[in-house]
């Protein structure tokens, strides 16, 4: 029997072969015969690695049994206490089977972990084109009327993960034939909302009049409006095809520490139960208090949403989280990279002379970035409970190193990252986190649409939302920017009969409303009117549509490490009733990118002498205030992703996977892609969804374009290096990057970690204990780029080779016949040659 650690460290192996004694000693129950089918997900994909079944039966006989492919698991009594719940076996093949009686109900739940077809880990796959199966049979269960079975899939989530599968299978996943039983939708899900209250959040948006926190209080309500209305139960059932009952939600605030946020009446979580609308009054009440904690631990929220999580993790991949921040992480426990160190530095404010920030999350040198991110030395990605983070990063929080922290987190959780700049897209971001969290059960985008209203109460324009019989649920929101604004929302189906929600709610700067399909109207062209009332100034708004699949499933991922002049690999893998969705017209898959008009980095190389104007905020940094200060100059718009001239079509390459490439990612900074899915095809009918991904294209300097400056103190001897990292297309790395900088040096200390006092993007590299004379070696390297190694005195030459004959100070010229040598080489040979000649 093959090692279960992988997928179930905590199972027993003494239950199994005891419950499974006793049940071949029973009397003869009825059964369904059933088939667990686990299609290949195509050459170069992550796998399929386990599926968890919840079988909800009316009735559970004593004796009862499920058997997979020829192994008796014996379910245990329902007053089963812990370790006696559990009974384990593994197939002939050597797959992991977990079957485990949730106590004191009628539900059993088995894991099916596909070790057979994995090697060393659940990176590396081994299945065949033709997928594998599984006969399963259940004796002694009772179904009926509103039971049957529910079933969620992982694979792995990343390279960062690779021992545990908890990313949720979003297309080709296992499902089960034969017998008829029904299938009530996905399994549970427990949410933690982990939200940054450092008393930046007193601030205003950038570029806008909102403060950051009453309008992020509006943001969550909506996330939880939006998840109350997708899965709640319509009546007469208890369940929706989207949400389960023991679903959970719970809430993180952090600062320089963190703190819970009960919102379960006394407890952390708040269990979804029968109840239509569980999350917005309870997270509305919770947000209430307007004070704030001092400093900003990213790792403190984390750890403790993690520590939460672990306290009602039930399964493999039942957990998530979603980060919000503003700001940089300046307060332990810090996030970082593996076997990096931690080097707490003051930082002063330019132009404010005696006045500092303490940065207690500066690292003394980098390691390169494929190097897994570390929390509480643990590394972040193989924490427990395992489940996908996904991060929100607004203002300073979306932009330079913090947003590329933001989204290394992500990337390495299997998680997505957002970087709003406007109260409008951190709603977005919210909801679209909660849709990409979802992605293995039933939430797509249908649509959206952003517009403004002139003054005055003249209605929009009717948007038209494309409804296909695939979708069970409709549910549009409506968002806008500013306050004290009313605004509501008409709807009417094809037939163009106004129809009033099963589900409306509403908050600030929000409005939701949900239709059931098909009892509130067949597909078609659906027409929503955004009307306001009253108003003597623009109103600009966004109106989206979110639907509840039963049958279509899709995923978007992109190339994992970026950088300028490296081109966007993008990859949309579609299914269709759990098989692959293949050979679609040409143009039915299609990439929109949207890149900035200008890179960060150069605009603060170019405001590089310009001091902070204004007094420091109470814990906030020297960059922040420098980018506070330039937002009122006009940055976001220059920022900004701006939609390129073309699209991108994505080609089917084989088993319902789509790509195409961007090359042209010469600028450096915030990237949208807008993913649409549009299409008429005689095994679908017309399809119309859209998926967003933002991602973070860092500047990678090159040697030969970084230029680098260096001084001696002739007295003491000491050096200061002056580094400008720049890549081959002109874009300036800019301030805030200090952390990756690894900086060597052969004799002589670094006396402390590179500094940017100027906020310029220049870094200013210390090296004491040296003589006069000394001309030690140096190897500059930045995010694993190679830019200098030599001797000192060879780091102004770009590429930073080492040719010198000696020590020489690099503020004097080098001798004549050092730069003009080739030059006396040529008249040499020529002189020789004309000798020879006479």
């Amino acid at each position: 029997m093959r090692s279960v650690s992988r997928s179930s460290p905590n199972a027993p192996r003494i239950a199994g072969p005891l419950l499974a004694l006793m049940a071949l000693f029973a009397p003869p129950l009825a059964a369904q015969n059933l088939t667990l089918n686990v299609p290949s997900r195509g050459a170069g994909a992550s796998q399929t690695a386990a599926t968890t079944i919840e079988f909800d039966a009316a009735a559970i006989a004593g004796g009862a049994t499920v058997t997979v492919d020829g192994k008796i698991l014996a379910v245990a009594a329902p007053g089963c206490v812990g370790n006696a719940c559990k009974s384990t076996d593994s197939t002939a093949g050597g797959d992991d089977l977990v079957l485990t009686r949730i106590s004191g109900t009628q539900l059993v739940q088995l894991q099916i972990t596909y070790l057979s077809v994995f090697g060393a880990n659940f990176c590396a796959p081994s299945i065949g084109p033709g997928g594998i199966s599984f006969p399963v049979s259940l004796s002694g269960f009772t179904f009926g009327a509103g039971h049957g079975y529910r079933i969620t899939s992982f694979m792995s989530p990343s390279d960062a993960s690779c021992d545990i599968p908890y990313a949720r299978v979003p297309t080709s996943r296992p499902s089960l034939s034969g017998d008829p039983l029904t299938k009530l939708g996905r399994l549970p899900l427990n949410l933690v909302l982990v939200i940054d209250k450092s008393p930046s959040m007193a601030w205003t948006i950038p570029g806008s009049p909102d403060i950051r926190w009453d309008r992020l209080k509006s943001s969550v309500q909506l996330f939880a409006a939006v998840w109350d209305a997708v899965g709640a139960p319509p009546p007469p059932a208890t369940q929706s095809s989207e949400g389960n009952a023991n679903d959970r939600l719970g809430m993180v605030l952090f600062g320089g520490s963190a703190v819970d946020a009960s919102i379960g009446g006394g407890t952390f979580f708040k269990l979804r139960g029968a109840d239509v609308a569980p999350w917005s009054a309870p997270v509305t009440a919770a947000l209430a208090d307007n004070s704030f904690i001092g400093g900003t631990s990213v790792g403190a929220g984390s750890a403790q949403g993690l520590t939460q999580l672990n306290t009602v993790d039930q399964l493999t991949g039942d957990t998530a989280m979603v980060v919000f921040t503003d700001g940089e992480q300046n307060t332990p426990p810090c996030i970082i990279r593996k076997d990096e160190v931690l080097s707490p530095t003051s930082k002063p404010y330019p132009g404010q002379p005696g006045v500092t920030y303490l940065d207690q999350c500066t690292v003394a040198a980098a390691e390169p970035e494929a190097k897994e991110l570390m929390l509480n030395g643990a590394v972040l990605a193989q924490t427990a409970p395992r489940g996908p983070v996904f991060t929100i990063g607004l203002g300073e929080g979306g932009m330079a190193a913090s947003a590329q922290m933001l989204e290394e987190i992500s990337k390495e959780t299997a998680g997505t990252a957002s970087f709003p700049n406007n109260g409008v897209a951190m709603d977005t971001s919210f909801v679209d986190g909660l849709v990409n969290n979802l992605k293995g059960g039933t939430v797509s985008l249908m649509d959206r649409t952003i517009a403004t209203l002139p003054p005055g109460t003249a209605p929009a324009a009717p948007m038209t939302f494309i409804v296909d019989p695939s979708l069970s649920r409709a549910t549009f929101v409506l968002s806008w920017e500013g306050s004290a604004r009313e605004a509501g929302l008409e709807i009417r189906d094809p037939d163009g009969h106004l129809v009033t929600p099963a589900h409306a709610s509403g908050g600030p700067n929000f409005r939701v409303a949900t239709v059931n399909l098909p009892s509130q109207g067949r597909a078609g062209d659906w027409k929503v009117t955004v009307r306001r009332f009253g108003g003597s100034d623009a109103f600009k708004y966004q109106l989206s549509a979110y639907g509840v699949e039963t049958m279509l499933g899709s995923r978007v991922t992109e190339s994992p490490r970026l950088s300028t002049g490296a081109p966007i690999k993008i990859v949309a893998e579609i299914g269709w009733d759990n098989g692959v969705l293949a050979d679609l017209p040409p143009g039915a898959v299609r990439a929109v990118i949207e890149r900035p008009g200008q890179n960060l980095g150069n605009i603060m190389f170019e405001a590089g002498q310009q001091p902070i104007r204004d007094k420091p905020r109470s814990d906030t940094s020297p960059l922040a205030m420098k980018f506070d200060q330039l937002v009122k100059e006009g940055l976001l718009d220059k920022i900004e992703p701006r939609a390129t001239s073309k699209g991108i079509e994505l080609k089917h390459v084989g088993n319902g996977r789509y790509e195409g490439s961007f090359g042209e990612t010469k600028i450096g900074g915030r990237y949208r892609i807008r993913v649409d899915f549009e299409w008429t095809d005689k095994r679908t009918g017309q399809i119309r969804r859209r998926e967003y991904v933002e991602r973070q294209v860092p500047v990678l300097p090159g040697a030969q374009s970084t230029t680098v400056e260096v001084t001696r103190d002739r007295k003491t001897g000491d050096a200061l290096i002056l580094v400008t990292p720049r890549d081959s297309f002109g874009n300036y790395v800019g301030p805030g990057h200090e952390r990756d900088f690894s900086v060597v040096v052969g004799k002589g200390e670094i006396a402390g970690p590179p500094s940017d006092e100027n906020l310029s993007g220049q870094y200013r590299i210390r090296i004491t204990g040296l003589r006069p004379d000394d001309d030690p070696k140096v190897r500059i390297v930045f995010a694993g780029e190679v830019l200098r190694d030599g001797s000192l005195a060879t780091l102004t030459k770009p590429g930073g080779g080492d040719s010198s004959t000696g020590p020489q100070n690099p503020g004097e010229p080098k001798p004549w016949w050092q730069r003009w040598w080739w030059v006396i080489l040529i008249l040499v040979l020529l002189l020789l040659f004309l000798l020879r000649r006479k």
